[in-house]
């Protein structure tokens, strides 16, 4: 997981079992583990890692999603900077057909003020998997990306979030492991 806003960074792994959660920072010079056991120590760190001080768990906006070809996304993606607002607005409205949403997406995407990426592995019957998400804000909004994770497949899907309710999605998402694992 990578999230930076300003001189705030975490780059670090998480590994998320049944009955724990690892946190392990892997780029300062002091290397640490930290073993995440309770819901409260899992709220704070996820609310901690993403830099989110506003507890909220309100509902995602009723905006629709964005859904466009990776491939496209990710060569729009490159060339934002090379792009004025005005434009990659063109590009990802022609993508999406969306004339409400894409601007938004274009002006965050041009100007992010903080970004994260969440990369995840897991493994199921002996084959890993890979899936991948990232978010960008700005002041406009948040957006939290997620894009086809299989080569054969080409899609991805952005939605309109706020960072605490990503915040609380994340949350809600590493306590599953252990509701799952302790049925009552």
């Amino acid at each position: 997981m990578k999230f930076s806003e300003g001189e705030y960074t975490q780059d670090l792994c998480l590994q998320v079992f049944k009955d724990t959660v690892l946190l392990s920072h892997l780029k300062d010079t002091d290397v640490f583990n930290r073993e995440l056991k309770t819901p409260e120590e899992i709220k704070r760190a996820s609310f901690y890692l993403l830099n989110c001080f506003q507890l909220t768990y309100s509902s995602p906006s009723d905006s629709p999603a964005l859904l466009m070809s990776r491939r496209k996304y990710e060569e729009l993606q490159e060339q934002t900077d090379a792009y004025t607002l005005y434009l990659l607005t063109e590009r990802l409205t022609a993508e999406t057909g969306d004339v409400v949403n894409s601007p938004q997406l274009a002006n965050v995407m041009k100007c992010p003020t903080a970004e994260g990426e969440l990369k995840l592995c897991s493994l199921h019957e002996g084959t890993w998997s890979f899936q991948r998400a990232s978010y960008m804000e700005n002041s406009s909004g948040g957006w939290l990306v997620r894009v086809s994770g299989e080569a054969a497949e080409d899609w991805m899907i952005a939605v309109p979030l706020t960072r605490p309710q990503l915040c609380s999605i994340f949350y809600r998402w590493l306590l599953q492991r252990s509701e799952a694992s302790n049925p009552e």
